[in-house]
Formats: C-alpha cells, sequence, structure tokens
C-alpha cells in the first residue's frame, strides 16, 4: 500500500457537463440495480434491503414541517426512501466491493426510526445475475462497521463462517477498529486475522484511497476513486443518509457516535463535493445514489441516458 494526499477542497479540474436531474419523484423510488461507466471504472450498486423511514426520527433536529420541500425524497405514504446495498467497483478486470450490505434480516422487527423494509436479502442473488462469484472478491473495503454495512461479511451470513465472501481480506479505518467494543463480539468473519487498518489517504487499490470522515462512527471512512480521466467518485457511506443533508448539513443523524464531529465531516463532505468533476455515491440515497453537488447547493443525481462527461 502506498500513501497519498487527503482530499484538497481547493483543488480544480478540466470542467465536463453535469448531469442532468432526474425526475422529480425519483428520490422516492427504492433501489434497484444499476452499472455505469465513469472513465476507467465501472460501477455497479448491488442493492441488498429498502427502507422506509420515519424522517424525523432519522433526524431529530428536525421537525414535520421541514419536510414540505422535500417532497421528490419521500414515499407516497410521507416515509423517506432509503437504501441499503453495497458498491461493486471494477478496474481493468480488477474488482473491490465497498460495504457489504445488510446481510440476513427477517425485516420484521425494524428499529424505532424505521418504518418497514421493503425486500431483503438480495445482494448475493444479484452477484449471481452479473455473474460474480462472491469466492473470488479479494478485498472488501467497509465505511464502518454497522451491521447494515457489514451484512454479508459477518460470521453469521451465510451457512460458512467464513461469509459470502471467504477468501476477502477486509480494509476497514484505523479508527474504526479502535472504537469497537470487544465484548461485542467479531463484526467481521475471521476479523483478527483478515482485517488491514488503513490509515487517512492510504490507497487500498489502484486509485481507491481511504479519507477519514469520523463522527457517525469513530473511524468512519470514505473511499475516493480516481477515474482516470480527471474525475473522482467519493464513496461516503454514512456520512450522509439522504440528499436532503447536502442542504442541511447540521442535521445529525439518530445513530451519529459524535455529533459535532459528524456535522465537521459532512460540511467538509459537501464542500468536496462541490468541486468540479467530483462525483458522490450515498449507498442510502434511494435511488438517487450517484451525483454531485451543482452551483445551487443541491444534489444532481445522474441520469441515464445523458452524457456525463
Amino acid at each position: 500500500m502506498t500513501t497519498t494526499e487527503q482530499p484538497n477542497c481547493e483543488q480544480t479540474t478540466t470542467a465536463h457537463p453535469q448531469p442532468a436531474p432526474a425526475p422529480a419523484d425519483s428520490g422516492g423510488r427504492l433501489p434497484r440495480l444499476w452499472t455505469r461507466p465513469l472513465g476507467d471504472l465501472t460501477l455497479t450498486y448491488v442493492p441488498d434491503a429498502g427502507v422506509h423511514m420515519i424522517p424525523t426520527r432519522v433526524y431529530p433536529a428536525s421537525a414535520d414541517e421541514d419536510w414540505t420541500d422535500h417532497g421528490p425524497h419521500m414515499t407516497d405514504a410521507g416515509h423517506l426512501a432509503m437504501g441499503c446495498g453495497a458498491l461493486l467497483v471494477e478496474r481493468q478486470g480488477k474488482r473491490l466491493l465497498l460495504d457489504a450490505g445488510h446481510g440476513r434480516i427477517s425485516g420484521e422487527d425494524p428499529e424505532h426510526f424505521q418504518h418497514r423494509f421493503d425486500h431483503v436479502q438480495t445482494l448475493p442473488d444479484h452477484l449471481r445475475r452479473l455473474s460474480v462469484d462472491p469466492a473470488t472478491l479479494e478485498t472488501v473495503a467497509f465505511t464502518h462497521l454497522h451491521d447494515d454495512h457489514t451484512g454479508w461479511a459477518r460470521p453469521d451470513a451465510v451457512d460458512d463462517p467464513r461469509s459470502l465472501f471467504p477468501h476477502a481480506r477486509w480494509a476497514v479505518g484505523e479508527g474504526e477498529l479502535r472504537g469497537l467494543d470487544p465484548a461485542s463480539g467479531p463484526r467481521l468473519a475471521g476479523q483478527s486475522e483478515r482485517t488491514t487498518a488503513v490509515a487517512d489517504g492510504t490507497e487500498i487499490a489502484e486509485g481507491v484511497r481511504a479519507w477519514a470522515l469520523p463522527g457517525h462512527t469513530t473511524g468512519h471512512t470514505a473511499w475516493i476513486l480516481d477515474t482516470g480521466d480527471g474525475r473522482r467518485v467519493v464513496v461516503f457511506g454514512d456520512a450522509m443518509h439522504s440528499p436532503v443533508q447536502i442542504r442541511h448539513p447540521d442535521w445529525e443523524v439518530v445513530l451519529d457516535h459524535d455529533r459535532a464531529q459528524a456535522e465537521h465531516s459532512r460540511r467538509r463532505l459537501v464542500e468536496f463535493l462541490a468541486q468540479s468533476d467530483v462525483f458522490g455515491f450515498g449507498v442510502h440515497f434511494a435511488d438517487q445514489q450517484l451525483g454531485t453537488v451543482d452551483d445551487t447547493g443541491h444534489w444532481r443525481p445522474w441520469k441515464d441516458g445523458t452524457d456525463n462527461r
């Protein structure tokens, strides 16, 4: 591994046209499988669950009236649409998985901030549809170690105690490992033997490096992908849970470990996303996971069929 510099929020690159906005009701739909090319990369979102959230419980600083202007992100019943899943990154025949979905859940016992799950346990099926054998994946990198991100990498994910990914190495931000409670047991299959603690700025594969964005958890880590043509994609996990936080970085999430630190990380992230030629990937952003922040400070989701160069 090699160490690279942290993101420079003053860096500029040659401008490409922004992606066109998605239909106004796009965010109310739950996630689906998609594959999109970006430079040298092929990105595939692999869904695992759709969730209907109770918005004022997810964001306790918000009130019901605050959501009247966020209809594009709501379901018809007034719940906030979110998704769980993983991002498959491919470059020149090499594959890397970022996060590992929700894993084995029934969906019958939601947390107090969830209304219901829409579908569950689809990530293995989607990998089969993509002709991706999980046993061939050499690395799975995690933004953090909450259950909805470690899903199919946990010891109880499948009958094989090595998880759905029996031969993969785990890459985890070093601060995340320091913050774990030893009494809670391993979050990942073979955690002590298979896990590499990754320092801020470390490159774990060609054009994939860590960016520490703590606050949601002690070692929450985004992954910055170099597309090879002057663009970057930041895969930011739970630094933000919905496009609404682009406009409201002060809205903490109920599960944030350190609210002040999480807000600081969100503001850094929004500033970085506002740069030319920087894309963001928000795994929980319903069906608007991939996009940019435009000149007005709004999330512009990728729209299929447009020239995204």
